[in-house]
């Protein structure tokens, strides 16, 4: 047990140092390329905190522990909205873009929706998977021609140059640098605490919804708190909502597809009606003054921790 806990501690630390190279590479690339931090940080960052949750989804669906891959997305999308959002806002109050409030934020919820929808007949198929990929694709032909058609004015307000291109490729290796460290430290995490909770008699259901969820939502949590301590909001904000999109789309979508997942019965019930509820939340937010603010941040912290607690609570699945 004190070895798992000296490994949870080393992936802390990886964490936490590839979360400042992260941000501090991709502000970077968004000020060198002529592109809005919001972008990179639904792009760059967002894909890149979710390969923790591609990696474990897959690794455990072809494992046969299915209800680890599919409550890891699930519990993650929660995570990234309550902790992750939360956490961040409670640093720093998060301005927001009102593309996010008419375009990100309600895909995040059609896609919560859509995957609840997919569910319905007890398991995510192969056709479901996809389903979900095509979705994946559209989102990302979309996202690129955004990236393409950042007008000047915008990228004017957020003080962004195109002169440094020079140093492109030294702010991408810090970038790819800060990914891995995010990768392995919360590799090292993950593998840690799901030995710790298995040591307890938890079911993998659990453990996916909470403890694989949490450590796989870490690099999204370092990110976001080391993107809301440097004043970069649309980082924060861009990173939660492509996140979450990336887990539901590509991450259930690549996974489903390889290795067809069974849906609990309880997830159709709750888990999956709360991942909605923390969307459609973080869109209210959000739309009252385009700004998330610190009692909004502990709203959101408080909502998990509660979820948390009903969870751990509850009679066994």
């Amino acid at each position: 047990m004190l070895a798992q806990i000296a490994l949870f501690a080393v992936g802390l630390v990886v964490l936490t140092c590839g979360a400042e190279a992260l941000i501090r590479g991709a502000a970077r690339v968004a000020r060198a390329l002529g592109v809005s931090p919001f972008i990179v940080g639904f792009t760059i960052i967002g894909f890149g905190t979710s390969a923790p949750e591609l990696v474990v989804s897959l690794s455990a669906a072809l494992a046969g522990s299915s209800e680890i891959a599919l409550g890891n997305v699930v519990g993650s999308n929660i995570a990234n909205v309550g902790v992750v959002l939360g956490g961040a806002a409670l640093l720093a109050p998060l301005a927001a873009r009102m593309r996010l409030l008419k375009v990100e934020l309600p895909l995040v919820i059609g896609c919560s929706l859509l995957l609840w929808a997919l569910c319905w007949d007890g398991a995510v198929s192969r056709t479901d998977g996809g389903v979900l990929l095509a979705g994946f694709v559209l989102l990302a032909v979309y996202m690129f021609r955004a990236a393409r058609a950042e007008p000047p004015d915008v990228k004017e307000e957020v003080g962004l140059v195109a002169a440094d291109k020079t140093r492109v490729w030294v702010a991408a290796l810090l970038v790819l640098v800060g990914l891995c460290a995010l990768v392995a430290g919360a590799h090292l995490m993950v593998s840690a605490a799901v030995d710790l909770a298995r040591r307890f008699g938890v079911s993998e259901w659990l453990i996916g919804l909470t403890v694989v969820a949490v450590g796989t939502s870490l690099p999204e949590l370092a990110a976001g708190v080391a993107g809301a301590l440097r004043g970069e909001a649309d980082l924060v904000l861009g990173n939660v909502a492509g996140s979450n999109l990336f887990n539901v789309l590509l991450i259930l979508g690549v996974t489903a597809t390889i290795q067809p997942m069974p849906v609990p019965p309880s997830a159709l019930a709750l888990e999956l009606p709360v991942m909605t509820a923390f969307a459609v939340l973080m869109l209210l937010f959000v739309a009252w003054g385009l700004r998330v603010r610190r009692w909004e941040g502990a709203a959101l912290v408080a909502a998990y921790l509660a979820f948390v607690a009903w969870q751990v609570t509850r009679p066994a699945q």
